[in-house]
């Protein structure tokens, strides 16, 4: 017993006395001394497979939290619903972060040297770094520019949306009549009983109105050309499904399509994230696609974010829109690019740094990227 509690693994037989098997930390059932290499293998699995799991989960954090950011800094409209945040963490997550429990081994996990227990723990600086400073940061870049984008072509201009929520405006009557030849101060029938207040994008107004309608004080130049729809034309795929005839362009229906498309890109770029944590130094190349339920959370998240932007009674629940193909299409596989180019890249600077002992043959790691991602 007290060998076993000394001994860096202490592995007892299973036909051994009870006061053995409570000072093991392994304990052979079979009565065989080979079982000790599948007992190692398959403790650094399910290690490494907890790291994986976690590093996925903890990436999307950083899209979540910075729209909120973005709100009470800059006054910039939601660009993620608390609502959304939800049907990402319990739906589109669920399902690809428990299947990384199934993941297969890497080709060299019995050739690394054992972990330092005291220092390399299962959350540590160098994974809370990959998932929020590099992988989550660009998650966000890829909800913003989908969300700024889908703005902008609905005739929102970014640099408009900064302060817009604390801006000012005028509330027309019931009588008044805008005049689009005006955008700066609409017509004369702007008369003498309006006044000012804050524009509520998602509850108080119709989304029969204009709102340059509301912000007279931006001027024309605040407001971009509308690119899929103007009030008397476009094709039926970029009108709102609920209200018959109701314009997306310059009205607060342009923001559900923004915050559709910013829901969508996340889900793309996870895609990458999900196939970046199937490992924590190889290729892709080299582990593959072998793991079923990885590709079935691939399929089930990318089914789900259709379901609930395309299924119209989702809609009015959860205010999510049928988003056009350019607007998610364009922006979201550019920045999935992006993400797996730049963690294959990383890895192979990790591979690199590999040196092989050349006594005991195994590997050990070295290197500033080493040292500062290998999680």
């Amino acid at each position: 017993s007290p060998a076993i509690k000394k001994a860096d693994i202490g592995v007892a037989m299973g036909s051994g006395s009870d006061v053995a098997q409570n000072a093991a930390d392994m304990l052979l059932l079979d009565d065989n001394f080979s079982s000790i290499v599948n007992g190692v293998e398959e403790g650094r699995l399910i290690f490494d497979n907890l790291k994986k799991s976690i590093a996925y989960t903890l990436s999307s954090n950083i899209p979540e939290i910075s729209p909120f950011i973005m709100f009470i800094i800059f006054q910039v409209p939601l660009p993620l619903s608390t609502v959304l945040i939800l049907c990402i963490d319990l739906g589109t997550d669920m399902v690809p972060a428990i299947s990384f429990a199934y993941e297969n081994p890497e080709l060299d996990i019995m050739e690394r040297f054992p972990r330092n227990s005291k220092r390399d723990h299962l959350v540590n600086l160098k994974l809370i770094s990959f998932a929020y400073l590099q992988i989550g940061m660009v998650q966000a870049a890829a909800g913003f520019f989908t969300y700024f984008y889908i703005l902008n072509d609905y005739g929102l201009r970014p640099a408009t949306c900064f302060s817009l929520v604390d801006t000012l405006g005028y509330e027309p009557n019931a009588t008044d009549v805008y005049n689009p030849s005006r955008p700066d101060r609409g017509n004369s029938n702007f008369g003498d009983k309006m006044f000012e207040r804050k524009l509520n994008w998602d509850l108080t107004l119709d989304n029969a109105f204009d709102f340059r309608l509301f912000y007279t004080s931006i001027g024309p130049e605040g407001w971009a050309r509308c690119r899929w729809l103007t009030e008397n034309e476009g094709l039926a795929w970029f009108r709102n499904s609920h209200v018959s005839g109701t314009q997306i362009c310059f009205t607060t229906e342009a923001l559900k399509y923004a915050q559709g498309g910013y829901l969508i890109s996340i889900v793309c770029v996870q895609w990458a994230d999900l196939m970046i944590c199937k490992t924590r130094n190889l290729s892709i190349s080299q582990q593959g696609m072998i793991n079923m339920n990885a590709n079935f959370g691939l399929f089930f998240e990318t089914a789900l974010v259709a379901i609930l932007s395309y299924v119209p009674f989702l809609n009015l629940v959860l205010g999510t829109r049928p988003i056009a193909c350019p607007h998610f299409a364009v922006p979201s596989f550019s920045f999935f690019t992006i993400i797996f180019f730049y963690d294959e890249i990383r890895k192979l600077f990790l591979r690199n740094g590999m040196v092989r002992s050349k006594h005991t043959k195994r590997i050990k790691f070295d290197g500033w990227t080493i040292r500062n991602t290998y999680y």
